[in-house]
């Protein structure tokens, strides 16, 4: 179900809750400039700033492509291949506090001043912890998932406080991980396992280590986003191919169990979830067994209708961004995304019709009288963190009862914002391939793709 308010405007066009949040919302895509929060002049050259040389385009919360850089970094990253590549043995998985030649900033972001940081911890600590849960529980929308249910506050729960933008892991077992991912999809076991089990993806899952534990390297998973809890059966499946007894990542038998790979996942969220449960366990704690959280929020209508109060959501995701930016500086993340942002788009087969020349101009074949999937646009946001990651692992999902797919993609450098679109379009079609379900990744917001939304919407 998608939350559309106002067509044609990305940001009116995320759902109200989701396991992984709208990262090119406005206040995320431009990651909330520290001029947003703080009294003085936060523009003004900062010793903590990463972006000193950005001009203040960047700061605008327009979604042109032209107020980022693109292109490589010209550091002694690119020119450090020669190194000798670091082994991660069991007995030593802990990764490195130095920035690793291969991460970089997030391209074009602009880091909050620490005055800029302080004021919004203050200001959420300074929150009514029940209003403000009230405000969030507000906001989600019923029908969501059948898994997931009412949670009602508590302030024993760390992620109830309104300045707890960071949710740490608390790793479960292998048996756990199971359980959970059953529970949400009774499927697991038939679709995702043997997805992870083809021979070509051992290469992948060996590749991934390496980059991850070895050369402390960021990978972003990247995916489409069907359903709320695609995403998060993606990694669980991850998580169990990596930690599978009699798993072995080179000739030296190296092994993983999954409180290594859970310390080093991100996912972000949006903070309604905290608000949820599942399995008549916080939403929150299931999310722990496998990775750390960041709590984002959202920039819709049906937020700023409420009475959410701008100033903390703008608090929140400037906290969210510092956090995040510190946690990928260390090196060595899996950072788990639906890179969209926003929920495919599912076109009955009677709404084609509508759309037949446009797809056949947009294609050169006719759709046929199928359902047809439309993937939303990254915009800046999303982009820049996966450029700041340079690799991905591209991984297409169907979660249809008639056509359910995982198909796993090769990991691949990304140097600028057309090879992200091209990551998107890769996934577009080893969707359609594996589903025979029409779909098409739009770069851009284009005519077609608004028709699209206000058909799907009426």
């Amino acid at each position: 179900m998608v939350g559309n308010d106002s067509a044609g405007s990305p940001a009116e066009d995320r759902p109200d809750l989701h396991l992984v949040a709208p990262l090119d919302d406005p206040v995320l895509a431009d990651w909330v400039s520290s001029s947003d929060l703080s009294r003085s002049d936060s523009r003004s050259t900062d010793s903590e700033s990463t972006g000193s040389e950005s001009t203040d385009s960047e700061s605008t919360g327009s979604e042109s492509t032209g107020s980022q850089s693109t292109g490589r970094s010209s550091t002694a990253s690119d020119t450090s291949d020669s190194t000798p590549p670091r082994t991660a043995s069991r007995r030593n998985l802990k990764r490195s506090r130095s920035q690793d030649s291969w991460t970089r900033p997030l391209s074009g972001s602009v880091a909050p001043s620490r005055a800029a940081v302080d004021e919004a911890r203050s200001l959420l600590a300074a929150t009514d912890p029940v209003a403000y849960y009230k405000s969030l529980s507000g906001l989600v929308r019923s029908g969501h998932h059948a898994v997931l249910g009412e949670l009602s506050y508590s302030p024993a729960l760390e992620f109830h406080d309104p300045s707890c933008v960071v949710v740490p892991p608390r790793p479960g077992s292998v048996e756990t991980v199971e359980l959970y991912a059953s529970a949400a999809y009774p499927d697991f076991e038939r679709i995702f396992r043997p997805a992870f089990r083809v021979p070509g993806v051992a290469g992948e899952l060996d590749g991934l280590f390496h980059l991850v534990f070895g050369e402390n390297a960021n990978v972003a998973v990247v995916t489409n986003h069907g359903q709320i809890i695609d995403i998060a059966l993606v990694m669980g499946a991850l998580i169990l191919a990596m930690c599978e007894p009699g798993r072995e990542f080179g000739v030296l038998g190296e092994s993983l169990d999954v409180p290594d790979v859970a310390e080093r996942i991100d996912v972000m969220v949006s903070r309604m979830v905290t608000t949820r449960q599942a399995f008549n366990v916080p939403a929150m704690q299931v999310l722990q067994c496998g990775a750390r959280t960041f709590l984002s929020m959202p920039q819709t209508h049906s937020r700023r209708r409420s009475k959410l109060d701008p100033g903390l959501v703008k608090a929140n995701n400037l906290l969210v961004r510092h956090e995040l930016d510190a946690q990928l500086a260390q090196g060595g993340q899996i950072l788990a995304m639906a890179a969209s942002g926003s929920q495919d788009l599912s076109m009955a087969a009677s709404m084609v019709q509508k759309v037949r020349s446009q797809w056949r101009a947009r294609r050169g074949i006719d759709p046929g009288d199928s359902n047809s999937l439309h993937l939303q646009p990254l915009y800046d946001g999303t982009m820049q963190l996966m450029l700041g990651c340079r690799y991905v692992l591209p991984i297409a999902v169907s979660l249809e009862p008639a056509a359910p797919a995982v198909v796993i993609g090769s990991l691949t450098r990304v140097r600028d914002q057309d090879d992200c679109h091209r990551v998107m379009e890769w996934i577009a079609d080893a969707h359609q391939g594996a589903t025979t379900i029409p779909t098409i990744y739009h770069r851009h917001e284009d005519p077609f793709l608004i028709q699209v939304r206000d058909l799907v919407r009426s």
